[in-house]
């Protein structure tokens, strides 16, 4: 009897230990996770820099009609570079969409592919994307040197590229209005000059 109470005392004893164990590794992720940043478009070092004069391009949409990249007009642009064999870009189909109807008041939304004809309709018509800007030629994708995708850039109405980057999630979509607001040329360095001038006030 005596070493049976004596086992239940242990056995609560190690039960608030692991308790209090478990608290400290929660108490540590939480730590961790707000250090870790989220991490942003990743911006290549390629191409015409944040802040500056977008490169100014007219190509034809897949009716032949003229659209101009990098001008000045009523609203600013989104441009989405894909790919009908690229599994991302049509996972982040249903994020681009939703961006174009929240922003269609200040934002176009032009997407950007090149390849096959066949295989740029048979996206069209599986992602219902009929009545979209879209864009099938190499013109603009070797103005703004994209070489990964999908890649999305930016531009204000002013014609100004606000933000460019790969975008593999819609975190990453999210982040280019971000620096946009924040006026950066991406997420990280924001967070980078942000570290530095709260380091230099301490």
């Amino acid at each position: 009897m005596e070493g049976l109470i004596v086992s239940n005392i242990l056995l609560w004893c190690l039960l608030i230990a692991l308790a209090f164990a478990v608290m400290g590794l929660v108490r540590q992720i939480g730590v961790l996770h707000a250090r870790l940043a989220p991490a942003g478009a990743l911006m290549m070092d390629k191409g015409v820099s944040v802040n500056e004069a977008a490169p100014r391009v007219t190509a034809a949409d897949r009716n032949g009609r003229p659209v101009n990249f990098g001008y000045a007009g009523e609203k600013g642009q989104l441009l989405f570079f894909l790919s009908p064999t690229c599994p991302i870009c049509k996972s982040l189909l249903p994020a681009i969409k939703a961006i174009a109807k929240e922003q269609a008041d200040r934002l176009d939304v032009v997407y950007v592919s090149d390849g096959d004809m066949d295989a740029q309709q048979a996206l069209i018509r599986e992602h219902k994307l009929e009545d979209v800007t879209y864009v099938v030629g190499p013109e603009v994708g070797m103005t703004y040197q994209i070489g990964k995708l999908p890649y999305a850039a930016l531009i204000d109405k002013g014609g100004v590229l606000r933000a460019k980057g790969l975008v593999n999630s819609r975190e990453h979509l999210d982040s280019l209005f971000e620096t946009e607001h924040l006026g950066s040329a991406t997420l990280q360095q924001y967070l980078h000059n942000h570290a530095h001038s709260h380091s230099a006030h301490q």
